[in-house]
C-alpha cells in the first residue's frame, strides 16, 4: 500500500524536469554542433526566451491581444468536434472557432462592435466550449461522491483514500478552471498553471489509472464500472486541455458581450454563477419530500449519474437523452419534477421550457435546470421561460437535495391547493345551479354581486295560470307518494315546454302552475310564445293520460299588461309577480272549464292574427265586474287575420 502511494505521489518537480530535458532538442551553440562528430548540423532554431523551457502552458493559455500560433500536433477544429460528437459532449449544429492554423494576427486597435448575428454566434461557441469543460468534472466529481458514501457505509479505507484525493483534486482543477475562464478577473499566473493545472492533471490521471488496475487485480467489481467512468472522463479531460480548449474557451469569452459586461461588475455573481461549494460533507437529515423525477440529460453517464443518486434519495426515475423523448413522456406518465438539461441535440432545454408552457396540462410542472453552462444570461433566460430553479454542473449534492425537496414541497402545495380550488368550484356551482332553481339567471347574478334589493317594473308582459281539475278529490284517492310522483312528472314536462320557448317559470303553489314571458329580460313576442306554450301544455296532457291511463284535466288562463317584479325573502329566496295583470290573469285560470284555455279581450285582440279563438262571451269576474272573454283553441294556418 505504501509503494502504491509513493507511486502515485512522485515529486511533481521531477516530472517536470524530465519534460524540460525531453522539449530540449534543437541545440543552438557552435561547441555543441562540433561535439556530434560526423553528424550534420540540424537547421537553425529559431530564438526563444529564456523561460521558454518552463513554460508548460504556452500553447493552451491565450493572453489579452494574442493568439499562439498553435502546435503541429495539435487536433483540427474539425477533428475536434468530431471526437466531441463521438464523447457525447457536443450538441449538433455548433460551429467551430478559426482553423487551427490560421497565422496569428497582428496587433489592431480594440474590435469593432459585433452585429447581432455574430453575438449570438459568439456567445453559443463560448458556452459550447464551458459546457466541454466542466462536463468531465460533474461526472468525475459526481462519481467519485457516490462511490466515497459507498465507502464510508462500508468502511473501507482504501477507497476512502483513493477517492477522497481524487475528489480534491479535481474540485481544485475545476476552481482554476473557473478563474481561467472568467474574464472579470485577471487570470492566474503563468507558474501558477503549470503548477496548478498541467501538473495536477497528469497526477490525477496517473492517480485513477493506478486506482482502476488495482480494483481489477483485487476484483472489485462493485465499483469497478464507476471507476472507469471517473477515468474515461479524465481522459476527456486531459484531452481537452491538450487540444487547447482551454485557450479557445478563454478567448471566446473575453468576447462574449456578457462576459465583457462582466470585467466592470464587482460582484462575482454578475458574470456568472457559482457552484455552492461546503467545506465538509453533510448529511440531511430528517424525512424529505420523494417523488416520481424525469431526468433529461443527451450525456448517458450524467443520466446514470444523476438517476442513481436521486434513487438512493427514495425518487422513481425515468430518463430521456434529448428535449423530443422528454415531452413524450411526460405526456404518457405523470411526474412530479423535471430535470432539465439545456444543451442538447435535436430540441434543447429552452425549447422544452417553451413547450411546457404552452401546454395547459404540463404548465404548473416545475423544472430545475441542472446544466455546465453557468453564465447568468443563461440563467435568467430559463427562469423566465418558467424554470423553477437551476443548478450548474458540477452540482453539490447536498444543494441538489434540498432545492429538490423545495421544488416537490411547493409542488405538493401547489397540487393541494389546486384540489381544494376543484372542489370548491364544484360546491359553487351547485348552489349557483341551486339557485338558479328558484330564481331566474339575470336576477341570481344581481344577487351574487351583491344587490340587496331587487324590484322592477315591466311594462309589458305575459301572464299564465294552469291548475288541476278536481286536484282535490285527486289527492284523497291517491296514497302520497303517487300524489307526488304524478305532480312531478306533470310539472317536470311543464318546465320542459318552459325551456323550449324560453319563458321564466315563477313558481308552483300545491297543484298550480305560473309562468310569464317578457321578463326579466324583456322580448317582443311574450304573448306568442306564451300561447304556444298553452296549446302545448293541452297536448302533453293528452299524451300522459293516454300513457298511464288516466284522466287528469286542466284550466289554464292567459293575460297580458304591466307587473312589478322582485325578490323577497333573505333565507329562503322568492321571485314573484305583483300587479293588477296577474290577478286577471289568475281569474282567467279559475273561472275558466277543464282542458280549455280562457283569455281577456285584451290578449284576444293580441293574438287573434296568428291563432284561432272561440269567444265565450260575457261572464262575471271576482273584484272585476262582467268581463267579455274567448278561449284559445288552437294556432291559425298561414296567420290570417280573424273575420
Amino acid at each position: 500500500m505504501r509503494d502504491d502511494d509513493e507511486s502515485l505521489t512522485r515529486n511533481p518537480t521531477d516530472a517536470a524536469s524530465a519534460e524540460a530535458a525531453a522539449t530540449t532538442e534543437a541545440p543552438s551553440d557552435d561547441t555543441t554542433v562540433a561535439a556530434e562528430g560526423s553528424k550534420p548540423a540540424p537547421p537553425e532554431a529559431p530564438a526563444q526566451e529564456e523561460d521558454d523551457d518552463d513554460d508548460l502552458f504556452a500553447d493552451t493559455l491565450i493572453h489579452d491581444g494574442d493568439e499562439p500560433e498553435e502546435p503541429a500536433t495539435e487536433l483540427s477544429e474539425d477533428e475536434y468536434l468530431d471526437e466531441a460528437f463521438a464523447e457525447g459532449l457536443l450538441d449538433d449544429g455548433d460551429e467551430s472557432s478559426a482553423p487551427a492554423t490560421e497565422p496569428p494576427p497582428e496587433p489592431i486597435a480594440p474590435p469593432q462592435p459585433m452585429t447581432e448575428e455574430e453575438s449570438s454566434m459568439q456567445r453559443s461557441t463560448a458556452a459550447q466550449y464551458r459546457h466541454d469543460l466542466r462536463t468531465p468534472f460533474n461526472l468525475i466529481i459526481g462519481y467519485s461522491e457516490m462511490l466515497i458514501e459507498d465507502a464510508e457505509e462500508d468502511g473501507d479505507e482504501f477507497l476512502l483514500s483513493h477517492l477522497n484525493r481524487t475528489l480534491t483534486d479535481a474540485q481544485s482543477l475545476l476552481n482554476l478552471v473557473d478563474e481561467i475562464l472568467d474574464p472579470s478577473s485577471r487570470g492566474p499566473s503563468q507558474e501558477r498553471l503549470n503548477r496548478d493545472l498541467l501538473f495536477p492533471l497528469s497526477h490525477l490521471l496517473s492517480h485513477v489509472e493506478r486506482l482502476r488496475e488495482q480494483c481489477e487485480q483485487g476484483e472489485r467489481d462493485d465499483v469497478l464500472p464507476d471507476i472507469e467512468r471517473i477515468l474515461k472522463a479524465v481522459r476527456r479531460l486531459d484531452q481537452l486541455v491538450a487540444m487547447g480548449t482551454i485557450n479557445k474557451a478563454a478567448g471566446a469569452a473575453r468576447t462574449d458581450p456578457e462576459y465583457t459586461a462582466a470585467r466592470s461588475d464587482s460582484s462575482d455573481t454578475a458574470a456568472k454563477v457559482k457552484t455552492p461549494q461546503l467545506k465538509k460533507r453533510t448529511v440531511l437529515a430528517g424525512k424529505t419530500e420523494t417523488g416520481k423525477i424525469l431526468v433529461v440529460d443527451d450525456n448517458e453517464s450524467n443520466r446514470n449519474m444523476l438517476s442513481r443518486r436521486l434513487e438512493r434519495q427514495g425518487h422513481t426515475t425515468r430518463l430521456a437523452e434529448n428535449g423530443i423523448r422528454a415531452l413524450e413522456k411526460l405526456r404518457q406518465e405523470d411526474f412530479d419534477l423535471v430535470l432539465l438539461d439545456v444543451m442538447m441535440p435535436e430540441m434543447d432545454g429552452y425549447e422544452v421550457l417553451e413547450r411546457l408552457h404552452n401546454d395547459d396540462k404540463l404548465r404548473g410542472l416545475p423544472v430545475i435546470m441542472i446544466s455546465a453552462l453557468d453564465q447568468l444570461d443563461t440563467v435568467v433566460r430559463c427562469i423566465e421561460l418558467g424554470a423553477e430553479d437551476y443548478l450548474p454542473k458540477p452540482f453539490n449534492p447536498v444543494v441538489l437535495r434540498a432545492r429538490i425537496g423545495a421544488c416537490l414541497e411547493k409542488k405538493r402545495l401547489r397540487d393541494r391547493e389546486r384540489a381544494y380550488i376543484k372542489k370548491l368550484r364544484i360546491e359553487q356551482e351547485r348552489s349557483d345551479q341551486l339557485l338558479l332553481n328558484i330564481l331566474p339567471r339575470p336576477i341570481a347574478n344581481r344577487l351574487k354581486e351583491g344587490q340587496r334589493q331587487i324590484a322592477d317594473y315591466f311594462p309589458d308582459v305575459t301572464v299564465l295560470f294552469c291548475d288541476l281539475v278536481g286536484f282535490t278529490q285527486i289527492s284523497e284517492r291517491l296514497p302520497p307518494a303517487e300524489l307526488v310522483a304524478m305532480l312531478n312528472k306533470i310539472f317536470s314536462m311543464f318546465d320542459l315546454l318552459v325551456e323550449k320557448h324560453g319563458l321564466e317559470k315563477i313558481k308552483t303553489i300545491g297543484d298550480e302552475y305560473m309562468i310569464a314571458g317578457g321578463l326579466p329580460m324583456p322580448r317582443k313576442d311574450h304573448a306568442e310564445a306564451v300561447a304556444e306554450m298553452a296549446l302545448d301544455m293541452l297536448a302533453v296532457m293528452d299524451r300522459f293520460n293516454a300513457k298511464h291511463n288516466t284522466n287528469v284535466r286542466i284550466r289554464v288562463g292567459l293575460n297580458c299588461g304591466p307587473v312589478t317584479a322582485g325578490v323577497i325573502g333573505t333565507k329562503k329566496f322568492a321571485y314573484d309577480l305583483w300587479g293588477d295583470t296577474v290577478n286577471l290573469a289568475s281569474r282567467m285560470e279559475s273561472h275558466g272549464i277543464a282542458n280549455a284555455i280562457q283569455v281577456t279581450e285584451e290578449t284576444y285582440r293580441r293574438l287573434r292574427h296568428r291563432f284561432a279563438f272561440q269567444r265565450r262571451g260575457i261572464i262575471h269576474v271576482k273584484g272585476k265586474g262582467a268581463l267579455c272573454t274567448y278561449f284559445l283553441v288552437g294556432r291559425r294556418p298561414g296567420g290570417k287575420v280573424e273575420s
